[in-house]
């Protein structure tokens, strides 16, 4: 294999990669092709391994280098779709078997279908408490004050109950799809580093 072939591997592994790292990584290996020069590219491309090999390699080193950046920041949505989008390629550049892959995949899909149900299933039941929280308050501000006291009081009483579980509802959420990204990105580290044991 030549150094031009070798690139043009790479480059095939790695052209899904934010562009920014995808040029760094490329200009560190064409510096490195043209520091070893013509004469020691075969033991340069031995050193390396194959470039489905290094691409693994840069992937998950690019993955933790964004997960502590991560850690040490907010975490702005676009950091939080890079690493997923580098856990995604992480899985799929790991020299994985493909039945082993295929399980891999079906498992991770199903995991996250059911976590993204149950945050969607929450926020139905948000907005639902609070429709009748709303109309509750609007049922007891208006019937209840003409008929007694202890009347009015029942239903504004579980309106309010109805709003606070609501609030909570809707307050579960977030961490939950916090919850979605963070065992995402794990997975997809402890199965790229576990492709990278069987090469």
């Amino acid at each position: 294999m030549t150094r031009t072939e070798y690139l043009a591997q790479l480059d095939n592994y790695l052209k899904k990669l934010p562009a920014k790292d995808y040029q760094e990584a490329m200009d560190y290996f064409t510096e490195y092709f043209d520091e070893v020069g013509p004469e020691g590219e075969a033991a340069a491309i031995a050193e390396l391994g194959s470039p489905k090999e290094a691409a693994h390699e840069i992937i998950i080193n690019l993955l933790d280098k964004k997960i502590e950046e991560d850690s040490q920041e907010a975490g702005s949505v676009k950091n939080s779709k890079q690493i997923v989008q580098i856990a995604i390629l992480s899985i799929l550049a790991a020299p994985l078997a493909i039945p082993l892959l295929i399980l891999a995949l079906t498992l991770v899909f199903t995991f996250f279908l059911l976590i993204s149900v149950f945050a969607f299933v929450m926020a139905v039941f948000a907005f639902a408490m609070f429709a009748i929280g709303a109309s509750l308050i609007w049922d007891s501000m208006t019937l209840g004050m003409g008929t007694s006291i202890p009347a009015f009081s029942l239903s504004l009483g579980m309106s309010l109950l109805a709003l606070g579980m609501a609030g909570l509802f809707y307050l579960s959420i977030g961490p939950i799809l916090r919850f979605i990204k963070l065992s995402f990105v794990k997975l997809a580290q402890a199965l790229a580093r576990k492709g990278g044991h069987h090469v």
